[in-house]
């Protein structure tokens, strides 16, 4: 049983006209003992991700 499990996470920025992806698309399962890391280079999403896996990102 997972102890996180998230499908299809997608975070969009700026207009309906012009969107900007931050995350499209993630898919993350955590299982019960695992340890996780995020990692990727500057500007990949990684504090996007964690912010809107917190439910800290403001949403119009």
């Amino acid at each position: 049983m997972a102890l996180l499990d998230i499908k299809n996470l997608r975070v969009e920025f700026g207009s309906t006209a012009a969107p900007f992806k931050a995350v499209d698309g993630l898919d993350l399962s955590i299982q019960a003992g695992e340890v996780v890391g995020i990692v990727g280079e500057s500007g990949s999403g990684k504090s996007v991700t964690s912010l809107a896996l917190m439910g800290l990102i403001d949403y119009p």
